[in-house]
């Protein structure tokens, strides 16, 4: 896996001009969601698979809710020089960063917190400053970090990747994960990805994680496959380029399960963040039913 080169735009105009270039229009929108119980290895699936579709030819921006150092933006070397919270001031399309093969980046820490916080007419103009001043990707991927009670963005993906470390311990942790989203979003397909195993062992756990789906959740998910483990076994070294081609691939061939458009999606993002932070015990005006948030 190639990492991109550190440093970013500054300028707002300049970042404006660099993502119209990078983002081709093009009709198709779909929305990858990468939770997991290892924040460290849910960053590393996440930042392989965006740049993974975007040597594929996919314009892909990447929704970065987990904090540094296990990060997105850790791996690929790029500082946080603005987030998701300073959107309301910049505009939506400059607090996202060029991160290398066909890849941008927006930082978005706290991200179900800052949405919420956000007037809805402020998320009207947000989105219309995106259409306005940079073209729309093709893939939407939500780095949802690791959360016992996963109340993140990536909760309202079309299609949610749960990582799973190659160790049979951790099994109860990716499915009460699994189990907590379907409790906030239910009907979602689920891919599974085991980092830092071989393929056969890779199998052994995904069979046994789905027998438990399948039983008591009513869902099937689906093997997307192994990333084998980091050099010298440190999670912050790359992946081999050809796994993760194969493994994009794959993902970029699925039908999307949720026809939407970007704008569609921020507000749908919107909605979920102010029902999440109402339900925790935050009183929001205009709160909006589980289900509305979800569709």
């Amino acid at each position: 896996m190639r990492l991109a080169d550190p440093g970013g735009p500054a300028h707002g105009d300049d970042q404006a001009t660099g993502l119209r270039r990078l983002f081709a229009a093009r009709p198709v929108f779909n929305t990858l969601g990468v939770l997991g119980p290892d924040a460290r290895r849910t960053a590393r699936a996440s930042a392989a698979l965006a740049l993974g579709l975007g040597r594929q030819g996919y314009r892909v921006l990447v929704l970065d809710e987990a904090g540094a150092p296990d990060n997105v933006g850790t791996l690929l070397n790029l500082p946080a020089w603005r987030g998701l919270a300073d959107a309301p001031a910049h505009g939506l399309a400059a607090v996202a960063q060029p991160a290398g093969d066909g890849v941008a980046l927006m930082a978005a820490r706290d991200g179900v917190a800052t949405l919420a916080g956000i007037p809805e007419q402020a998320m009207r103009t947000l989105a219309e400053d995106w259409r306005e001043r940079a073209d729309f990707p093709e893939w939407l991927l939500l780095n949802g970090g690791a959360s016992a009670e996963p109340i993140s963005l990536a909760m309202t993906a079309g299609i949610r990747v749960l990582v799973l470390p190659n160790n049979k311990a951790r099994l109860a942790d990716g499915y009460a994960l699994m189990k907590a989203a379907q409790s906030i979003c239910a009907g979602r397909s689920w891919l599974v990805l085991v980092e830092g195993a071989d393929l056969a062992q890779a199998r052994a756990l995904f069979l046994s994680l789905r027998q438990t789906a399948s039983r008591f959740l009513g869902i099937t998910p689906e093997l997307l496959g192994n990333l084998s483990p980091a050099k010298r076994g440190r999670p912050s070294d790359p992946f081999d380029d050809a796994q993760v081609d194969v493994l994009a691939e794959d993902v970029a061939a699925r039908p999307c399960p949720d026809p939407i458009d970007f704008e569609q999606y921020w507000r749908r993002m919107w909605l979920y963040s102010r029902v999440a932070i109402d339900k925790s015990g935050k009183r929001l005006a205009h709160g909006q039913s589980r289900q509305r948030a979800c569709q």
